[in-house]
């Protein structure tokens, strides 16, 4: 059987089913664990379980056994959905959402691990919280947890009928004892308004960087999954009760594809994985079995002006298995088979453009402009009404500007030094290959490496 030419190998998911949200990035007994939503069964929503993978460095990783599953009558009989896992006084514990027919009534659930692979887990009988009462809600899920001044808390995002997000904060030192303390920040804050616009805000994930939090959040709108937004500001805490004050923020990712991110906080560095959805049509994605991957890790990190950046995690290089540096001719550089990591360095004499792409079929074209501390990018052929947002960042004004381009099967991560990342799908044919285009005042004094990469998965 031939090999699906779409399908990534240099990134994080199964054979065959569906993915979406990363949940629960974990370090546990010097082994990383990542979960994620998934339906082994097919290739469609539904029937949501915990997948999981592990690992020892960040850069090989093992498929393990499902994690959770619905248990039929249980709180979770609709599935399993988005969350974290903490260790709670020596026990492993995944602190979920678990849904039985309808998203707006959904509740917060426990799961323990019982043995240190976390191949095995017991389910808490009943929910530890339920949406607020006295409030028609949108949406209640995704509990993430955080510690201020020495106590826990959890935030669920939320959306209220009334129109307005919101991200809800709870007391939880005790994960059997959750107490609402009311909105860690409501949408009609006049930063967040601007900045993270959503009828409903999911997979809220606080974490501080430098001296500052910074609150994520993913943008439901009218029923549409959409962008992933940031704000950077400051918590303060009254009676236990933190309230967030954002400041500024910005997008996550600047690309048309990423969705649902989930951080691990780990010796002073912030990780992050994103889902990156298909963007294809429906008939192709029940013909291939698969749907949906997760991005590479990226270390987070926040520029002095407030900006959040982010780069491959520095351990993602032990995917590269032969590198060379070849020579773009005329402005074309064809890519060897397979996936690969295209590193490029360019001067800052004008607007140069850099493209992918495969005979006749769509690709991406990255405008970089250091002289004037900007950055674009657009999908060739693509039809704009399907997702007609901005795809665009600022960079620092500079001599160079660096760029990491990946290419996995149909899933193109940019990287771009001090700006945006854009996270695009793609999907390639099984006979051409993919070129690389230069193009600009720069393109002649470019310098350019290739690193072919192996896939992610021990097999």
């Amino acid at each position: 059987m031939q090999a699906d030419p779409a399908f990534p190998s240099a990134h994080l998911r199964p054979a065959t089913g569906w993915v979406n949200d990363p949940n629960g990035p974990f370090r546990w007994r010097d082994r990383y664990h990542l979960f994620f939503q998934h339906n082994p069964a097919g290739p469609m929503h539904g029937d949501i379980c915990w997948g999981h993978v592990s690992s020892a460095d960040l850069t090989t990783w093992r498929q393990e056994p499902v994690a959770l599953v619905p248990t039929p009558g249980g709180p979770d009989s609709g599935g399993c959905w988005s969350g974290c896992v903490v260790d709670d006084d020596g026990v492993a514990t995944a602190v979920y959402t678990g849904l039985v027919d309808d998203p707006r009534v959904a509740t917060v659930c426990l799961a323990y691990a019982e043995d240190d692979a976390l191949r095995r887990w017991r389910k808490n009988a009943t929910p530890v919280a339920l949406p607020p009462p006295g409030v028609g809600w949108l949406g209640f899920r995704d509990p993430f947890l955080f510690d201020v001044d020495g106590h826990r808390y959890a935030v669920v995002g939320a959306g209220a009928l009334d129109g307005h997000a919101s991200v809800l904060v709870y007391s939880c030192d005790d994960l059997h004892r959750w107490e609402h303390r009311g909105d860690l920040l409501d949408g009609r804050d006049p930063v967040a308004s601007v900045l993270a616009p959503a009828e409903i805000w999911e997979c809220p994930q606080l974490v501080r960087l430098a001296d500052r939090w910074v609150l994520i959040v993913s943008l439901v709108h009218h029923d549409s999954l959409t962008r992933v937004a940031y704000l950077v500001g400051d918590v303060t805490v009254e009676d236990g009760a933190p309230r967030f004050l954002p400041s500024a923020g910005g997008l996550v990712d600047s690309g048309h594809d990423f969705y649902a991110p989930a951080v691990l906080v780990m010796d002073g560095r912030v990780l992050l994985w994103g889902w990156t959805w298909e963007d294809r049509d429906a008939e192709e994605v029940l013909a291939s079995g698969w749907a949906g991957a997760l991005t590479w890790p990226r270390e987070l990190g926040l520029t002095d002006d407030g900006r959040l950046v982010s780069s491959p995690a520095r351990e993602v290089e032990g995917l590269r298995t032969a590198s060379a540096e070849p020579a773009v001719r005329d402005g074309r550089l064809p890519l060897p088979p397979g996936p690969v990591e295209v590193e490029l360095s360019m001067d800052g004499g004008g607007v140069t453009t850099v493209s992918l792409s495969q005979a006749e079929r769509p690709g991406v074209v990255l405008s970089v402009d250091p002289g004037g501390g900007r950055v674009s990018l657009r999908r060739t052929a693509f039809e704009e009404s399907r997702r007609p947002w901005t795809t665009e960042g600022t960079l620092p004004v500079g001599d160079r500007v660096d760029v990491r381009l990946v290419v996995d099967g149909s899933v193109v991560e940019v990287y771009v030094a001090g700006g945006p990342v854009f996270t695009e799908r793609v999907y390639p044919t099984a006979a051409g290959a993919w070129v690389l285009g230069v193009e600009g005042p720069s393109a002649p004094g470019c310098k350019v490496a290739v690193h072919r990469l192996r896939p992610v998965l021990d097999a």
